[in-house]
């Protein structure tokens, strides 16, 4: 897996706001349980060791670590593609600064990270992106640079034989006479002429073989790239507040602002979060409280993802346990 950074510049901001009054805008019902992950395999969830942070699943419980805090959002995403689900997970921060966030993610958009050596590993299957090359694509691109190198080097067979052809061709014959000896060495030497050609002609397919492999290189770098990180936030904070927010890539954008509410266990403490996707409905649910909803239609469908970051250069250090994904029907 590979570093996923995403500059949270708003978690900074702590808005003095109530909490919103009145019950939800939309009804549903939790349907059909997809997915449950208790994180005791290895495989349960996208893991990843970086200079400042790991996002590693340890004694039954995925944790994530953050040594040194400056408002970058730390994630890991996983599983199947989703388009209407509800998301319970329970979260216990284990640090002490409180200004710091966590939470959960859905519809994130694009590939799961990659390890920091991709050595000898496959390109990511990318879950969203219908422009991402594809492994036929991939194949292909690699195949048709690997074809144009091997045709190089058939033209440098062909320059050579043409070289040995010609130095047997425009031989000279000899002539018993002196003034056919001298016009034997006045002659220019066809030979030479092709043996001068000879290096430049493989200079020349040396040049285009590179060339072909740094293009073959080039298809699997651009297919290695990390993912974008787009998708729904729904964060909490140990002081006590709570937001909804859409990523694009770097820029975040709040649908519901930092808002304080009663039913967070503020500090070190455990919470259980819910994230309600449904349609262009996103709701927001903390120890079984409904605390704020918006709409937004921006992304319809992607992997779940669990978040945090660190305000304080004190770091971060957080539990998720008990993900379950279940389907979300309108009522």
């Amino acid at each position: 897996m590979k570093n996923r950074v995403l500059f949270l510049a708003m978690l900074s901001l702590t808005a003095l706001a109530a909490c919103r009054q009145g019950g939800p805008l939309r009804s549903f019902t939790v349907g059909e349980e997809l997915a449950y992950i208790a994180f005791n395999s290895p495989d349960d969830f996208e893991q990843g060791a970086y200079q400042n942070a790991s996002l590693l699943i340890r004694d039954g419980v995925y944790r994530i670590e953050i040594r040194e805090g400056d408002n970058e959002l730390w994630w890991g995403q996983w599983g199947e593609v989703y388009d209407n689900v509800v998301i319970d997970v329970d979260v216990a921060q284990l640090s002490e600064r409180n200004e710091n966030a966590y939470g959960v993610m859905c519809r994130v958009r694009g590939r799961v990270g990659l390890p920091v050596d991709t050595t000898g590993l496959e390109a990511p299957t990318d879950v969203f992106s219908s422009e991402q090359p594809t492994e036929e694509a991939t194949e292909s691109a690699t195949a048709e640079a690997t074809g144009a190198a091997s045709m190089t080097e058939e033209s440098a067979e062909e320059a050579a034989a043409t070289v040995e052809s010609a130095a047997v061709t425009d031989e000279p014959e000899a002539d018993a006479t002196d003034e056919g000896a001298a016009e034997e060495t006045e002659e220019p030497d066809a030979t030479v002429e092709a043996a001068d050609a000879t290096p430049d002609a493989e200079a020349e397919a040396t040049d285009d073989d590179t060339e072909a492999t740094a293009e073959a290189t080039q298809v699997v770098t651009t297919i290695l790239e990390p993912t974008n990180g787009d998708g729904y936030l729904f964060l909490i904070q140990g002081t006590g507040s709570y937001s909804i927010m859409r990523a694009r890539g770097r820029d975040l954008t709040p649908l519901v602002n930092w808002t304080t509410s009663e039913h967070i266990n503020v500090g070190p403490a455990e919470n259980h979060l819910r994230a309600v996707c449904m349609g262009d409905y996103l709701a927001f649910y903390i120890n079984d409280n409904f605390v704020a909803d918006v709409t937004d239609s921006t992304y319809q469908r992607g992997q779940v993802g669990l978040a945090a970051s660190a305000a304080s250069r004190l770091g971060l250090l957080v539990d998720f346990d008990n993900l379950t994904i279940s389907q979300v029907n309108a009522s």
